[in-house]
């Protein structure tokens, strides 16, 4: 199943996320069957709060689809957003 696929594609990023000294939170964003963007938290690296893996990803994604309305799409992510996050 392909929400399976795209869930271990986050806990991937998650896994470089610690890997990397940050809280390991990945984040997928995928548009049909194509990821648009992954991510995991960067706080620590960028010295950035607001840097969490949900929000580089949707940053990315909407670089990728040249719009900020992310129509269409589905985001993964390893944990329940936060409150922030949820509410981009």
């Amino acid at each position: 199943m392909l929400h399976d696929h795209f869930m271990r594609l986050a806990l991937q990023e998650a896994e470089l996320a610690m890997s990397e000294n940050e809280v390991p939170v990945g984040a997928v964003i995928v548009q049909g069957e194509r990821v648009i963007a992954s991510a995991h938290n960067q706080r620590e690296q960028l010295h950035d709060p607001t840097a969490h893996a949900e929000m580089v990803a949707i940053t990315q994604a909407a670089e990728s689809l040249n719009d900020w309305r992310l129509e269409h799409t589905t985001l993964y992510v390893t944990l329940e957003p936060c409150p922030m996050c949820a509410g981009a």
